[in-house]
């Protein structure tokens, strides 16, 4: 389950919240709201002291300020949140160009039914001309929607479904890794330039490893369009 720092998109899930569109008001309400949550003791002039005391300090008038935080939310999401991006066309030819090695790599199909259980939460990408601001007024999950399945339009190609982790401490590279049962397998497509050797090895690896996965090959025509065949071991 990928950092977002390591995305080759550099605003993949780095949407800023427009801290610059709070009113007065708003700023003194969660202010108000943060007492209230923090100090449930306290009395109702306690919390109105409270949130006067804070709102005059204008640290969310303090671009300095909003900076900091936007960089340590940033780094705490980081280091806490996974991504695996997915499509469910096998079909897309920029795809294969560009994440195959030129069409000489492979394509794994999954049973997302099976999988799906020991990933998280999921969803498909929305891509947009202008990504969208993440309001002071956003609930948590149109938060979340925004920041985790926004992405710029040229990316459109992609098609791309993408499972997410949450983990409620710091995840190092281990714990990124989950393993799934071989019946979460389904199919491996093999790129139109892969050569027959790594389609031999993977054929054999599959076998010694008890995997019922489907085999096909990629069939380019001469406008780019892209047709699965059947691929059987003998015929390589």
């Amino acid at each position: 389950m990928s950092r977002p720092t390591s995305f080759e998109d550099p605003l993949d899930c780095k949407l800023q919240k427009r801290h610059d569109l709070l009113t007065d008001t708003e700023i003194y309400n969660n202010y108000l709201q943060m007492s209230k949550q923090d100090n449930p003791s306290w009395t109702r002039q306690q919390h109105r002291k409270y949130a006067r005391d804070w709102f005059k300090k204008g640290l969310l008038r303090n671009q300095e300020h909003i900076k900091q935080i936007q960089s340590e939310y940033f780094s705490e999401f980081d280091s806490r949140f996974g991504v695996l991006s997915l499509t469910a066309n096998p079909k897309l030819y920029d795809m294969w160009d560009k994440y195959s090695d030129n069409h000489q790599g492979y394509c794994i199909g999954f049973d997302t039914k099976k999988m799906f259980k020991y990933l998280g939460g999921g969803g498909e990408v929305v891509y947009y001309e202008e990504l969208p601001d993440i309001l002071p007024s956003d609930s948590f999950d149109e938060e979340h929607f925004k920041q985790v399945f926004s992405k710029e339009l040229k990316w459109s190609f992609e098609e791309e479904y993408r499972t997410h982790k949450f983990y409620n401490t710091p995840a190092s590279d281990e714990d990124r890794k989950i393993r799934i049962p071989k019946d979460c397998f389904k199919v491996i497509i093999f790129g139109a330039r892969l050569q027959d050797i790594h389609k031999q090895e993977i054929f054999s690896l599959c076998k010694k490893g008890g995997f019922e996965v489907e085999f096909y090959n990629e069939v380019i025509n001469e406008n780019h369009e892209i047709t699965l065949n059947v691929a059987n071991s003998k015929d390589i």
